[in-house]
């Protein structure tokens, strides 16, 4: 009888320290992505679906995720433009349904990726 407890508790860390790593590659792909992207319209659209595809990777819910995307110059393709990407995620209660049409969740992990466009990039 104890051990589901400890089992419950360890599905519970590890999607915390899957959401923690998420959370972090998909801020810094994310900022490389957009410093990368030859067109201005479809950077920020792309780094989204980076981080999107990330969480997937992950094997977590898209759509817990909130992505912020800041330039320090306009365009974000300029040379010398610092991009910087924070993504949160929010981790839900395992095997937990909605509660009165909220999601319960445990924790939101949040990382901010940097990426400074070179000159000569």
């Amino acid at each position: 009888i104890l051990l589901i407890p400890a089992i419950y508790l360890l599905v519970t860390i590890s999607q915390l320290q899957a959401a923690g790593y998420a959370a972090v590659a998909a801020s810094d792909q994310a900022a490389k992505t957009i410093a990368y992207t030859t067109s201005d319209t479809q950077a920020e659209p792309r780094a989204i679906d980076t981080v999107h595809l990330t969480a997937k990777n992950y094997q977590l819910d898209p759509s817990t995720t909130d992505t912020t995307i800041y330039c320090s110059n306009t365009p974000c393709s300029t040379p010398g433009t610092q991009i910087t990407v924070h993504v949160s995620i929010d981790v839900p209660l395992p095997l937990i349904p909605t509660f009165l049409g909220n999601q319960t969740r445990i924790a939101t992990m949040d990382a901010t990726g940097y990426h400074v466009i070179g000159e000569f990039e």
